[in-house]
């Protein structure tokens, strides 16, 4: 029997929420979609595909609702996003040319950012701009010292002879 964690790519798609979804909106397509298709609701030869499909909607819910899991989803979510576009990008990938992004579904991950998401990546920017500024900074003052000490030997050398 597969798992089903892995049976579904997209805890979303299977509950068919946005990304940006709070936990009542992810609980109310929970129980509507798990009405819709629970296995007691089924004839008994259409129970087994019902089961299955319970059992991604449980996983994807169980996921979803707990803010750890969900985080901890999300990163994954966005790891296989960038797997997927380095591969388009350096060995053709597997998405049609002239895609766009090259992924399909990378406009559904996309969600507004709140505020203080926005303040913590300028602070990242400039944390980051200001490490390279630092260490160009320090490789050329290196740099700078190597030729001065190169001169100064070369013309000691100069003066002995």
């Amino acid at each position: 029997m597969s798992d089903p964690s892995t049976a579904s790519p997209n805890h979303y798609q299977v509950l068919g929420v946005p990304y940006d979804a709070g936990r009542p909106e992810i609980t109310r397509a929970y129980r509507l979609r798990m009405k819709a298709i629970h296995p007691d609701r089924k004839r008994p030869d259409q129970r087994a595909l019902a089961d299955e499909q319970a059992k991604r909607l449980n996983v994807a819910y169980t996921t979803l609702s707990n803010p750890a899991k969900r985080s901890a989803y999300d990163r994954t979510i966005r790891a296989d996003l960038v797997q997927d576009q380095v591969m388009n990008r350096y060995v053709g990938g597997f998405y049609p040319a002239g895609g766009g992004s090259g992924d399909p579904f990378a406009q559904e991950l996309k969600r507004e950012q709140t505020e203080g998401e926005r303040r913590e990546r300028a602070l990242a920017d400039r944390s980051a701009f200001v490490t390279l500024l630092t260490a160009f900074g320090a490789i050329f003052l290196f740099v700078l010292v190597l030729l001065l000490l190169w001169s100064g030997a070369e013309a000691l050398l100069h003066a002995v002879r």
